[in-house]
């Protein structure tokens, strides 16, 4: 469903403020224009004061009704609906509107029978979600199949059933059904919304962000859409980016929580773990898995492990996969003087060959300061170096092939911990990614030192020269490379591809 921005933008307050000066019509023309840019909580301030001069204006309170809908604002459209029911004005699709309104209020007994009784794919939709809020997923997925053979509109029945199948599991089918929205409505936020979130199951954060792009360029406040947006180029180690869009949602949502925790975000990026605490704080009972994971951080990187241990305990027995909680938990039980609960916790991935350098040096600790010293060969011997490094080798090719450059730089990162600066391959491929997850001067940066490895690598001087070339940063010295590389390898179309172009600019 849509969830636009649930405040108003200094921008519209503004517009408010300038309405003094207009005639109740200029309002109701400039609403009508709002509503149509997807601005709706312009739209709303301009109706709201159309209809304090004129509270049955049957245009407004049904302009009012559809903004709010798109708002989200369950409560308010069911209001105004109703109040266009009582002056015998009810448009051709009020029974869909209230329907809306009705899920969206949470009383998803009345929206269920609401929305079968409407006999269309938008009706199907409403009680496949009315399903899903009353915990029944399989008369959801019902009632979302029925949907499809139904007449009307079916992009936004496609959009949630996609999302629905994306959280039982099933990526292939979830993408299948993004795809078809998209075909239905192109450039509808469901549709875009449901494309981005199946792109990230799959991994493909650059795939995520275009379509998260696009629906904020077409809804400019869908809450949804931005948060979307500005999550995955954090992802995507591009911070920077993320930062101005951040400090804008903060300007115009100042207590939202989502908000708050992508500022801590940023703080931690800085290392300033006293500000990550200041911010999260506040809202420290919100059970959020990623944001009670960075309080626990910030309590740990200002040494209050003790403080940190039970949001910890609590964030494990949810999710005893999580290497990244596990990791945490061991590291503030060791700082607590409890190396017994570290060396059991931190041993599953100690022994395990996704287990990181520094899980084995946790391990390492905790099994010395219990007495079990011997231990820490035997977790090498259960998956040593080799086997850790070939498990790594694969989980960055395959992330570099599905174009999952965050999960490509976790994991060339990680071997560069383990390897040093002596593969020169790994540093390749770890810049590669760099550079195409936006993280220009890291990337050229490992080029640089991959390059002095392996002076004579047609791929690694590509990697350097094209990053040189398309960044401008030194595009003579670039092109040098790019001829190198080519002469070397003639018949690579990478090379040769990025040799036309450097020549063609």
């Amino acid at each position: 469903m849509k969830n636009a921005l649930k405040s108003v933008s200094v921008t519209a307050m503004a517009l408010a403020l300038a309405a003094c000066g207009l005639s109740p019509e200029e309002r109701m023309d400039r609403a009508e224009q709002a509503y149509a840019d997807n601005r709706f909580a312009e739209a709303r301030l301009d109706l709201a004061s159309v209809l304090r001069e004129d509270a049955d204006n049957v245009a407004a309170l049904e302009l009012l009704a559809r903004a709010q809908l798109q708002g989200g604002d369950g409560e308010g459209a069911n209001s105004s609906l109703a109040r266009l029911g009582a002056l015998g004005a009810r448009p051709g699709d009020y029974d869909v509107l209230m329907a809306e309104a009705t899920l969206l209020r949470g009383d998803f007994e009345e929206a269920l029978t609401a929305g079968e009784q409407l006999g269309s794919a938008e009706g199907a939709r409403i009680a496949a979600l009315a399903h899903i809020g009353l915990g029944d997923p399989r008369a959801a997925q019902t009632s979302f199949e029925g949907g499809l053979d139904m007449p009307g509109d079916r992009s936004r029945l496609l959009s949630d059933y996609a999302i629905f199948m994306l959280n039982a599991g099933d990526t292939q089918a979830a993408d299948r059904l993004a795809a078809q929205a998209r075909v239905a409505d192109e450039d509808g936020l469901d549709p875009l919304v449901a494309s981005a979130r199946v792109a990230q199951a799959r991994g493909d954060l650059n795939g995520a962000l275009a379509y998260y792009t696009a629906a904020v360029g077409e809804w400019p406040e869908a809450r949804v859409a931005v948060l979307g947006r500005i999550g995955v180029l954090g992802d995507l180690g591009r911070m920077d980016e993320a930062r101005p869009l951040i400090a804008d949602l903060a300007d115009r949502l100042p207590n939202d929580p989502d908000i708050t925790y992508l500022q801590a975000r940023l703080a931690a990026e800085e290392q300033d773990w006293e500000a990550v605490r200041q911010m999260l704080q506040p809202i420290e009972g919100r059970e959020v898995a990623n944001q009670q994971l960075l309080y626990a951080r910030a309590l740990v990187e200002l040494d209050l492990p003790e403080q940190a241990l039970p949001r910890l305990n609590t964030l494990l027995r949810r999710s005893p996969n999580s290497a990244a909680v596990r990791r945490l938990l061991a590291q503030a039980q060791l700082d607590t003087g409890d190396a017994d609960a570290a060396y059991t916790t931190i041993r599953p991935l100690a022994v395990s060959a996704i287990g990181t350098a520094q899980d084995l040096a946790l391990f390492a600790d905790a099994a010395r300061a219990t007495g079990r010293s011997g231990e820490i060969d035997q977790a090498l011997a259960s998956a040593p170096p080799s086997e850790r490094v070939g498990t790594l080798l694969a989980q960055g090719d395959n992330a570099l092939r599905n174009e999952n450059w965050r999960a490509a730089i976790d994991a060339y990162g990680e071997l560069r911990r383990w390897t040093g600066d002596s593969n020169a391959l790994v540093l390749n491929n770890l810049a590669y990614a760099h550079g195409q997850a936006g993280n220009v001067d890291e990337a050229i940066r490992v080029a640089e030192v991959a390059h002095d490895i392996a002076p004579d690598h047609a791929s690694i001087m590509d990697t350097l020269g094209w990053l040189l070339v398309s960044t401008e940063r030194d595009r003579s010295r670039g092109l040098l490379l790019l001829e190198r590389a080519a002469e070397l390898d003639p018949d690579n179309a990478a090379i040769n591809r990025h040799l036309s172009e450097a020549r063609g600019g």
